[in-house]
């Protein structure tokens, strides 16, 4: 990134402080972007449903995509609770492993809920196992949960972690909305099933990169891709034929032809980050009425939650990098890689 002020503009003693502040931050984001043939040493930790009937599939899209990307050396994959409990996500997680991953990639299960955070689990232990030997970059694809609990109960271990991307965040104002059936919107669903364990992730000052709604709802899965799929080999039809139900509930809820692959975009950022587009933003977490509610739809009071922001002019000195748009040849290089093997 260009790290020299933004304008030409003479600076007043108001603005020396915040500017020094956001370029000394900004310019510690490491970039991605690998200058050298060696893999990203990788830990990822998901909440796959796919296989379940008209349940999200894009943790599964993620996983074959990481499985299949060279540019990444996954050394281990945990389970969280999220898209589905985590006695489903769990064995979904093993059974897809098992069937399509690198021969003898571990699976260690993580917590089954919020009430979890700080407590010791097979994820939590085998993570902080592995970071005392090396450090890794932590693909974080549901809520924060298993993370954040290393980072409680391990805190020094937050400098073996070169960076964590997240599926997470938004805009101020901005409304996760699909078609024009969908009034009430969609919850940022990875950071509001635990927004502590989001607290916990940012005030240990580890570099984060956020694949949020904005990134991924520009890019669409529609059925001329998963007939690509099945005329492919067998991870790419096991994934369309659970996308085919995915597919049918969008149309009939959203009143759209395609779905938005959430997840996979996090995986872009480490295999593909010329495909993606990220800018450096300050972040917050603010309070603020609830967005998804049916009161906020009928003008009453509405109840609040906590929100993810990241936006310029926000007052804070922690920093992310947010991921908003994808090169349009990503979808095409998505489905290559979840063919690839095969």
């Amino acid at each position: 990134m260009d790290c020299r002020p933004p304008t030409n503009e003479p600076l007043d003693r108001r603005h020396i402080l915040p500017l020094a502040a956001l370029l000394l931050t900004a310019c510690a984001q490491p970039d991605l972007r690998r200058h050298s043939a060696e893999a990203a040493l990788v830990w990822i930790d998901t909440d796959p449903s796919v296989g379940i009937p008209e349940r999200d599939v894009d943790d599964g899209l993620a996983l074959i995509q990481a499985f299949h990307s060279p540019e990444l050396q996954i050394v281990g994959i945990s389970t969280v609770f999220g898209n589905a409990p985590l006695t489903q996500a769990d064995p979904i997680a093993r059974d897809l492993t098992t069937r399509f991953g690198p021969a003898g990639l571990p699976v260690y299960s993580g917590s089954a809920g919020t009430a979890d955070l700080g407590r010791e689990t097979p994820a939590s232990r085998a993570l902080a196992a592995v970071l005392k030997a090396r450090p890794l970059i932590v693909l974080a694809l549901g809520p924060v949960t298993n993370l954040a609990t290393v980072l409680m109960n391990h805190p020094e271990l937050g400098r073996q972690i070169s960076a964590v991307v997240a599926v997470a965040g938004r805009r101020p104002g901005q409304r996760f909305t699909t078609g024009t059936s969908n009034p009430k919107a969609h919850r940022d669903f990875n950071f509001e099933q635990d927004p502590k364990a989001f607290e916990i992730l940012l005030a240990s000052r580890i570099p984060l990169t956020l694949a949020p709604f904005e990134i991924s709802s520009k890019v669409w899965i529609r059925d001329e891709d998963l007939q690509r799929l099945e005329r492919a080999g067998q991870a790419p039809r096991y994934l369309a034929a659970a996308a085919r139900g995915w597919l049918g509930l969008w149309k009939r809820t959203f009143g759209v032809d395609g779905f938005n692959p959430f997840d996979t975009l996090a995986v872009a950022v480490l295999a593909t980050p010329n495909l993606v587009l990220c800018e450096t933003l300050p972040t917050r977490i603010e309070t603020l009425p609830d967005d998804v509610t049916e009161e906020s739809m009928q003008g009453t009071k509405a109840p609040e939650k906590r929100y993810l922001l990241a936006a310029q002019g926000l007052t804070s000195n922690r920093f992310v990098r947010y991921c908003h748009a994808a090169d349009p040849a990503y979808k095409d290089d998505l489905l290559r890689r979840l063919m690839r093997g095969d």
